[in-house]
């Protein structure tokens, strides 16, 4: 297992987050290893005969040096690509009782490689071996119930709209309101409120340290009131959105 990290890391190639339409790849042997994260979407990966079914808020980890084809619908994913001591030769699954920190992770990996900041390859290898940690962690071998993935599949795809609610998550995900609140307490321990509140703060935090204005940010987060999101931040963060320039660094 990847995750027991006794293949080690020696070096980050890339941080992406990318999408793409339905579609079916034939890959060729690639010298670097991709960890994944799937914001929504699902995909059949086949490596040596053998077939992978990944979906919404799972994990795949696909080793260096394997040729392998990929049947995918709609996805979008964040991928860290890093090479390893050695080639693993079999792929991985990891679906999570909490898959919340793992995304929030990734998304921190993929901010400081926008950034270039100094000692970003070494923040993304933090990121990288945490994810991992959690991966041994929180892995399970039972699914949650397919719903329940879909609407947190739609909430990581939508929570940066300012329009999404309650309704639209339940809706889309073909559930009520309280079957919802009861799941994210049984699986996240906490409201979906909660949940999409805790994903805008990471976002607007990465664009703000970034340069982006307080407004601007605020906004492109799904917060539409300048003055609700400076409460927020101060309520969760424990600062001023001016100090989330600095914030986590």
């Amino acid at each position: 297992m990847i995750c027991n990290c006794k293949n080690p890391i020696l070096q980050i190639v890339d941080v992406v987050q990318v999408g793409w339409k339905a579609d079916f790849f034939e890959i060729a042997p690639r010298d670097y290893a991709a960890l994944t994260f799937r914001i929504k979407g699902t995909a059949k990966i086949k490596v040596d005969n053998k077939t992978y079914s990944v979906g919404a808020n799972e994990v795949l980890y696909l080793p260096q040096g394997v040729a392998y084809t990929a049947e995918y619908d709609d996805n979008e994913i964040l991928a860290i690509h890093f090479k390893t001591r050695e080639s693993d030769r079999a792929a991985e699954v990891y679906t999570l009782a909490n898959s919340e920190e793992v995304y929030r992770a990734f998304l921190r990996a993929v901010d400081f490689w926008k950034q270039k900041e100094p000692g970003y390859e070494a923040n993304v290898l933090a990121q990288l071996y945490s994810i991992f940690g959690k991966l041994c962690n929180n892995a399970i071998t039972g699914k949650m119930p397919e719903h329940f993935i879909n609407a947190i599949s739609y909430i990581n795809a939508n929570y940066r709209s300012s329009t999404l609610s309650a309704d639209s998550i339940c809706k889309n995900a073909g559930i009520s309101a309280t079957v919802l609140r009861a799941l994210f307490q049984k699986y996240y321990q906490k409201t979906p409120t909660e949940y999409i509140t805790q994903l805008r703060l990471e976002y607007a935090r990465s664009l703000i340290s970034r340069g982006v204005p307080i407004e601007q940010a605020a906004e492109r987060s799904g917060f539409n009131d300048p003055k609700y999101f400076a409460r927020v931040v101060k309520k969760h963060l424990l600062c001023t959105p001016r100090e989330l320039k600095s914030y986590g660094k």
